[in-house]
């Protein structure tokens, strides 16, 4: 017998050749998983280590029968297919970053989601609203849309990329 899909956002980033390890990560993801949308992208400035490439950003909504551990380590079997080297610096410039930052189901607390940046960063935060509005962040009580509303009225404007206006 079969679980039921559960749904997740996953929070999507590179700045060493997005235009190539993007697609190339998001056709892994399309083999692995029923990929439901992909949000537009956005350009973001690297933080903490700053001398160094802008971050591509969007995210993707999916469906899929493993809980959230197993969904992390297919993100990380993905991301070393992209020749992503992982470093003790979490603002190390990096080919392709697949974080899982949300989960419908209740349970998913437990597992650590929503990821803290969902609503710490308009970078994972607005991409995510882009493409699953109504999905209710557990800890604010509201949803994604209310809250780029209250925390990033205009970073959207300020980061889409111009290929997605």
């Amino acid at each position: 017998m079969s679980r039921r899909p559960y749904e997740y956002l996953l929070s999507v980033g590179s700045n060493i050749e997005p235009a190539l390890w993007i697609p190339r990560g998001l056709a892994f993801l399309k083999r692995r998983f029923d990929v439901r949308a992909v949000s537009p992208s956005y350009d973001v400035p690297a933080e903490g280590l700053t001398e160094q490439p802008a971050f591509v950003n969007l995210a993707v909504r999916l469906s899929t029968d493993l809980p959230p551990r197993p969904l992390r380590m297919a993100c990380r079997t993905i991301e070393a297919l992209c020749l992503r080297v992982r470093t003790e610096d979490r603002n190390a410039p990096r080919t392709l970053d697949l974080d899982v930052a949300y989960g419908a189901e209740p349970w998913t607390v437990a597992e650590g989601l929503p990821d803290p940046d969902l609503i710490r960063c308009g970078y994972v935060l607005v991409p995510c609203a882009d493409i699953w509005p109504e999905a209710l962040e557990p800890a604010a009580g509201l949803t994604l849309r209310a809250l780029v509303e209250e925390r990033f009225p205009d970073w959207a404007a300020e980061h889409l990329r111009p290929e997605d206006v």
